[in-house]
């Protein structure tokens, strides 16, 4: 038996699609022996044309850039988007480090004049990665793979 209901479904309103990365030294390219960790999501709407995003740091200092790059895990790869950028590196950092949008005009390298379906495409590959560069280790200090989360 059906029963009727006041909630009616917006055919134009889709799911998110939410991803996140764990960054840590091990997974550098080279390794560098840090405790720092930082946590990286995103979420996406299918019917919009941007990526949101949320990066969160323990106990970080002296951070320069944050980047999605796309390449495989072993290798340096290359940058598709900057999420965080200063010249003057920060102060300790333990919590937010920065949010926003990304959106298709702000992607560079091998991704510039796409746009960011084509990012999430590298993401659910498993070829995307979010990178923290800091004064000290200014080939990357903390790094992890986008991954997409399972709902339950």
């Amino acid at each position: 038996m059906n029963f009727p209901t006041d909630k009616k479904e917006n055919p134009k309103e889709k799911e998110n699609v939410d991803f996140a990365a764990i960054l840590t030294g091990r997974e550098e390219v080279p390794v560098v022996d840090t405790l720092d960790t930082a946590l990286a999501t995103f979420q996406s709407r299918e019917e919009k044309e941007d990526l949101k995003y949320s990066v969160k740091v323990t106990d970080t200092d002296k951070i320069k850039e944050v980047h999605i790059d796309i390449g495989k895990p072993v290798e340096k790869a290359d940058v598709v988007a900057e999420l965080y950028k200063s010249e003057t590196p920060s102060c300790e950092v333990m919590g937010n480090l920065c949010e926003g949008n990304i959106n298709s005009q702000q992607l560079k390298g091998p991704l510039k004049g796409k746009n960011t379906q084509e990012l999430i495409k590298k993401i659910e590959k498993g070829e995307a990665y979010v990178d923290i560069v800091t004064e000290d280790n200014p080939n990357g200090k903390v790094r992890g793979k986008i991954k997409k989360l399972t709902s339950s």
